[in-house]
């Protein structure tokens, strides 16, 4: 019986060093010196293009040793868009460039043509097989099994059409697949493992079987569970259990002839496999839905995709901004597999750099107008977005918030934070925080004027009212001084706060971001209380390291401690980022206290159990106390520069 075996890793751009490096050591190499030192293997494996790159960029032994592998006809690289999108969330005519990308990667640098597909996190849908044939792509590799529904479809080879268009689909076997996310959730250990695969059961009458290893899978089995022997050692024992198949052997899908497979067969839209951790969802696009960030991030490179499109001047240009909105596409922050997906921060960092240079080079060369009003969350209210020389934002109805504050120098957004839900992953902090839950900056909340700061939880209503939900009114006030004005009224607030209408007046400056804020008693009884406008901002760090904040007094830097901090009576506060080499600043008119604290996560990733971090809250808040008509005023700045010196602790590596 003729097996088709093969191993995958899917890590997509913006993955961090060290988990490159790891999967290198542990998972690519190991795997590609067992099938050289064992010429009557005939594997296919799947790395992704970005990884290719860096092989030949910082590991050229690692293509020379693949180059050699695939001459002697013992590996067959399949191919894959290039920076491993959610291919149906790219527009149609993107997608056949990104395939073909990969593909003539692998042509030039390997010497043979890929004619496999093989496509990111199993995310599949019908329309492919049309992508697919623009690419001369006429096979496809993928999972049976419909994880969203729990049902396998198919277990042998089928020739599939759509649209006067066929492929040849190779399901593989899910079992082993299953057994593979045991090992990778820690959910099995190496004796069960061992029996159970053992145990398996093949059909002499199959025609072919098909098994594919999630690499990724076994590097977080083996990080979680310290007892597991090595990946390389699991994937042989699987090897192992495959050649005792009676008249088996490993072949490869390049050796077998079109037109051998006649079962006709259908794939349906759907996301296959085991690869992802999300079970909760009837279709990828829900994804959309249940992470509110997922959905403005999408947004995000919709509306830009668009703004493109409008480009006339120079086709240089043109093609340098459609380039950048490619790697822009990467599906790393939009899925939840071993890598982190879309709680690893850099991730998300990767999209929104290829975003705010793409958007940078349209606002110069095209002069563009600002702001632009539109809807990019599709929540039926437009948001305003404005980009200066330094610094671009979105300004959101909702709360009258920061969605987006980029630093244009270095692509940085400081508004992308990610919340997540508790089921998935460990909070080490902010236990109630709403799950899915978009924070944003300029985000305002009322207190009672005797509330523990120190036990600050937005969530909770008893202690807090969080307007975050509520939507402002959006007046451009004057749009050659780039201002804008958020206004909502309040009625009846808790804790005796009565009625208040709140107004926050934006200005935006080349390094800053300054705000108008007021707030007036239109209510019939005095109104006392907290008033806070929380700053929700991912800052750059490294490794483990801390947020530090100090506070300039008199002339004097005064530091404020790790983690947790409630800092009374500041006029300011500063922030280094020492992986952006910027400065952080906020400084107000009138004394506040401080409340600051950073949101982490624990979750099961291929280096084990990480911990990862999302963002920082910094949380200025003011006492008022207001009689009827009356109203408070106050200024604040937030300001980003660059540092003209970076900490030694810290400095980044050239």
């Amino acid at each position: 019986m003729p097996l088709i075996v093969g191993a995958y890793s899917q890590l997509s751009p913006g993955t961090p060093l060290a988990v490159l490096e790891r999967a290198l050591t542990e998972a690519y190499k190991p795997l590609l010196t067992y099938i050289y030192k064992h010429p009557e293997l005939h594997i296919h494996v799947h790395i992704p293009g970005s990884i290719l790159e860096w092989f030949e960029q910082n590991h050229p032994e690692m293509n020379m040793l693949i180059a050699d592998l695939v001459k002697k006809e013992q590996v067959e690289l399949t191919t894959g868009p290039y920076q491993q999108p959610v291919l149906q969330v790219v527009p149609g005519k993107d997608r056949s460039s990104q395939l073909e990308s990969t593909t003539t990667l692998i042509r030039k640098r390997f010497g043979k043509r890929a004619r496999t597909a093989w496509f990111f996190n199993q995310i599949w849908n019908p329309s492919f097989v049309s992508t697919m044939g623009m690419g001369m792509l006429d096979r496809l590799l993928i999972s049976s099994y419909d994880r969203l529904h729990g049902i396998q479809v198919a277990t042998e080879p089928f020739v599939m059409q759509d649209l006067g268009k066929t492929i040849e689909v190779f399901p593989f076997d899910d079992r082993i697949d299953a057994l593979v996310e045991s090992l990778g959730n820690a959910t099995c250990g190496f004796k069960e493992f061992a029996e159970t695969l053992l145990k398996l059961t093949f059909d002499e009458s199959d025609t072919y079987k098909t098994v594919m290893i999630n690499l990724d899978r076994l590097l977080q089995g083996c990080a979680l569970n310290q007892g597991l022997p090595p990946p390389i050692d699991l994937i042989v024992m699987i090897l192992d259990r495959l050649a005792k198949v009676p008249d088996s052997e490993t072949v490869l899908l390049s050796s077998i002839p079109t037109g051998v497979v006649s079962t006709r067969g259908y794939l349906g839209s759907a996301w296959y496999g085991r690869d992802s951790s999300v079970v909760d969802i009837g279709s990828y696009n829900d994804m959309f839905i249940k992470y509110e960030e997922l959905n403005h991030l999408y947004g995000r490179l919709l509306y830009l995709i668009d703004l493109a499109k409008l480009y006339r001047k120079n086709k240089d240009t043109k093609k340098r901004v459609e380039s950048l909105l490619v790697k822009a596409t990467s599906g790393g922050a939009l899925v939840l597999d071993p890598s982190g997906g879309c709680y690893r921060n850099s991730y998300r960092k990767y999209v929104y750099r290829y975003l705010n240079d793409a958007e940078r080079i349209l606002a110069v060369t095209e002069e563009i107008p600002y702001p632009r009003e539109l809807d990019l969350d599709f929540d039926g209210h437009n948001e305003l977005i404005w980009m200066g020389r330094n610094i671009g934002v979105v300004v959101d109805a909702k709360g009258g918030t920061l969605a987006e504050i980029n630093y244009l120098p270095t692509g940085w957004n400081y508004g992308d934070t990610f919340t997540g839900y508790a089921a998935e992953s460990d909070r080490l902090s902010f236990p109630t925080i709403r799950d899915g839950s978009f924070q944003r900056s300029f985000n305002d909340v009322f207190l009672p004027h005797d509330g523990r700061i120190e036990f600050y939880a937005k969530h909770i209503g008893r202690q807090t009212f969080d307007t975050g939900s509520h939507i402002y009114d959006l007046t451009i006030v004057d749009r050659s001084q780039n201002e804008i004005q958020t206004r909502c009224v309040f009625e009846n607030l808790p804790f005796g706060l009565g009625s208040l209408e709140l107004t926050k007046r934006y200005r935006f400056r080349t390094h800053t971001v300054v705000v108008d804020f007021s707030i007036r008693n239109i209510g019939k009884h005095r109104s006392r209380g907290l008033f806070g406008s929380e700053l929700n901002l991912s800052i750059g760090m490294k490794d483990q390291q801390e947020v530090s904040l100090y506070t300039v007094e008199k002339s004097r830097n005064r530091n404020l401690a790790e983690g947790r901090v409630v800092a009374p009576n500041l006029k300011n506060f500063r922030i280094p980022d020492d992986v952006n080499k910027t400065l952080i600043s906020f400084a107000s008119d009138n004394r506040f206290t401080l409340y600051k604290d950073d949101f982490r996560v624990k979750l099961a990733t291929v280096m084990g159990m990480e911990v990862l971090y999302e963002y920082t809250q910094v949380l200025p808040l003011w006492d008022f106390d207001l009689q009827p008509a009356e109203s408070l005023e106050w200024t604040i700045g937030f300001r980003i520069e660059r540092r003209l010196r970076v900490s030694t602790a810290n400095k980044e590596q050239s």
